[in-house]
């Protein structure tokens, strides 16, 4: 029987119902476990606040904190708080390609140094999300549902592809012994020889494989090729699903669709159908899969989740709600204070 674990869920644009809708979802899933990544580097400034109460509702989800770029201050320290606070790790959204045209910080800016020689020197687990899939940048084979979300980068005003991907190998190099996991198979299941040099070069990567689907029609493409680099690299591989609370009946058909496909990629050893194609399943053995499935993501963040420093989270939730920098909107606002509510519930009496 094996165990799952989800290293990779959201809350986008929500608030505290949210996440409490969200584990209630995950559970339907069967997801043993999940693990809540903030991504405050999108402008919401409650993020690393729905990071604690995803881990306060269910002591067995881990979370991992986000930076803000709403003011200058120093990253190193924003992470060992977050750290402190009882928080796994850390996530990075800054590099997905519309932030980074936003934010105008590239994966291997100066400015993280400090932060990165912190992880590295205390084995922080680190999960970044890196590029998007290389197509959004090509004008003629660009979907139309990608163009339709905003994602179509090859009209000159985003970085490339490829200078995003050469900055995190600058950062790899520079950081050999960061403890990191780049998302969504570094958009690179396209190019196995890539992928394949980068993970043996760097001993310490680790990739998840969240769907984007478009990854799942690359191993299709050759089956043989990505079994081989699976089987090589089954200790460095997790499962995510990138679920979110669903907002509408489609959404929940589609994320029921995806959370089926990634589950029966790993498991199923027959041709199985993925909307208006089929698809040849990995039909791994057990003991790849429960690594895939869970074992490696607990060796990168932990057997156990951390525990929350109850008093600490209510203090840096308060610092934030009484510092008038961040600037804080209503949903953010209303959605702090109801979870600094809730956490003072939990103090000892």
């Amino acid at each position: 029987m094996i165990t799952w674990l989800d290293c990779h869920c959201h809350i986008l644009n929500g608030g505290a119902q949210d996440v409490e809708a969200m584990i209630d979802l995950q559970k339907e899933y069967g997801y043993e476990s999940s693990n809540f990544l903030s991504v405050e580097g999108m402008d919401d400034a409650a993020q690393n606040a729905l990071a604690i109460y995803f881990k306060l509702l269910n002591p067995n989800n881990y979370a991992m904190g986000g930076f803000h770029y709403r003011f200058d201050y120093d990253f190193a320290k924003e992470a060992k708080t977050l750290y402190d606070l009882g928080l796994d790790g850390m996530k990075m959204i800054e590099n997905k390609p519309t932030e980074r045209k936003r934010l105008g910080y590239a994966q291997d800016d100066e400015r993280y140094d400090e932060f990165y020689s912190w992880a590295e020197k205390n084995n922080i687990p680190l999960l970044f999300h890196v590029n998007d899939p290389a197509f959004n940048w090509d004008p003629d084979n660009c979907p139309q549902w990608a163009r339709d979300a905003g994602c179509f980068y090859g009209d000159g005003t985003y970085v490339s592809y490829e200078q995003i991907l050469q900055e995190t190998c600058n950062m790899l190099d520079k950081y050999p012994n960061l403890n990191i996991c780049i998302a969504h198979f570094f958009f690179l299941s396209d190019n196995e020889p890539k992928i394949r040099e980068l993970m043996t070069k760097h001993k310490n990567l680790k990739i998840d494989i969240t769907a984007g689907t478009e990854m799942y029609y690359e191993f299709d493409a050759y089956p043989d090729l990505w079994r081989k680099f699976f089987i090589d690299f089954s200790d460095r591989i997790f499962f995510g699903t990138d679920n979110c609370y669903p907002a509408g009946e489609y959404d929940t058909k589609i994320a029921h669709e995806i959370n089926a496909l990634e589950r029966d990629y790993l498991t199923r050893n027959d041709v199985f159908p993925l909307w208006d194609r089929t698809i040849q399943g990995g039909g791994y053995s057990d003991v790849v899969v429960q690594k895939i499935a869970e074992t490696n993501f607990r060796d990168f963040a932990g057997q156990t989740p951390r525990k929350l420093n109850i008093p600490a989270c209510i203090e840096y939730i308060n610092d934030r709600l009484n510092n008038d920098k961040f600037k804080l909107c209503e949903n953010e606002r209303k959605t702090m204070e109801y979870i600094a509510k809730i956490l003072g519930k939990y103090l000892p009496k």
